[in-house]
């Protein structure tokens, strides 16, 4: 087995540093290691004495000219950690909280996970839905709306992620993931949050993880439904998800069952009903 080179920096000053050095990676769970290999990598930059293993909550701020909070989530966060902090009542800690397994979700860390984006996130569809905001220190460094993060391949070059936020906002929602047995990675995710104004819908984000592309938020179908009575609301009309096949699924198989899992939870959750599946 090769020898690595492990750094423990404790400014981000030195992570900027160290990060342009050849082959030398972040390390915070370790978990993205086990899929993707050594091969290619020289060190190690443990983060575990960085500034960013934090949770906040801010209820006294004001934002875009609307008066609520955000929570602020450090990259070195595991995935048990928040979900132990938001509980199952928030789409990010249902979300969380069924992905991998236990031991897993006790390494698996906010940071890590967003840089790989792997097909199979649960971490990625309530935030692209919550709208939230990556801080980035290195080459690139300041704070970016994670959907600009996604698209902008030059924000992740000798870049560390150092956290998360989005605002501290009360939604009904609705997650669902599709795998063929409770401990699986899911084929794909549906992230579903609403707000109503009285019965009539005042704001929707409908966002599907796994399909062609990695990810989809179909504004076409939150723009048709917004200032609707949800009540009244019998039938959603969904356009084609393109997807990829996987093993033993096919892609028109994923996308039957992304378009028929999609209406079914819009129009459970217009109804007033919450799914944590």
């Amino acid at each position: 087995m090769k020898e690595l080179c492990w750094y423990f920096p404790s400014s981000m000053d030195e992570v900027s540093t160290l990060l342009k050095k050849r082959g030398v990676i972040p390390y915070g769970g370790g978990t993205g290691i086990l899929k993707t290999g050594l091969n290619r990598v020289e060190g190690l930059i443990d983060l575990s004495c960085l500034p960013i293993h934090f949770f906040r909550r801010d209820n006294n701020d004001r934002y875009n000219g609307s008066s609520y909070g955000r929570i602020e989530i450090g990259a070195t966060q595991t995935f048990a950690e928040v979900t132990e902090q938001l509980g199952q009542g928030h789409i990010l800690g249902c979300a969380l909280g069924k992905s991998a397994s236990t031991p897993l979700r006790n390494r698996i860390t906010v940071g890590g996970s967003m840089a790989l984006f792997p097909a199979w996130s649960d971490l990625m569809g309530p935030l692209i839905a919550l709208e939230a905001e990556v801080t980035l220190a290195g080459e690139q460094q300041g704070t970016y709306p994670i959907t600009h993060y996604l698209t902008e391949r030059g924000l992740r070059k000798q870049t560390l992620i150092t956290g998360i936020s989005f605002p501290d906002t009360t939604w009904s929602f609705q997650y669902f993931r599709h795998t063929r047995t409770h401990f699986d990675y899911p084929a794909f995710t549906i992230s579903l949050l609403l707000k109503k104004d009285g019965e009539k819908v005042s704001d929707l984000r409908v966002v599907v993880v796994g399909c062609s592309g990695k990810y989809k938020r179909l504004h076409q179908v939150e723009e048709s439904l917004i200032g609707r009575l949800g009540e009244e609301i019998e039938s959603i009309s969904v356009s084609r998800i393109p997807f990829t096949g996987k093993k033993f699924m096919s892609s028109e198989y994923l996308e039957h069952c992304a378009q028929v899992e999609l209406e079914r939870r819009l129009l459970a959750l217009l109804k007033g009903e919450i799914f944590h599946g």
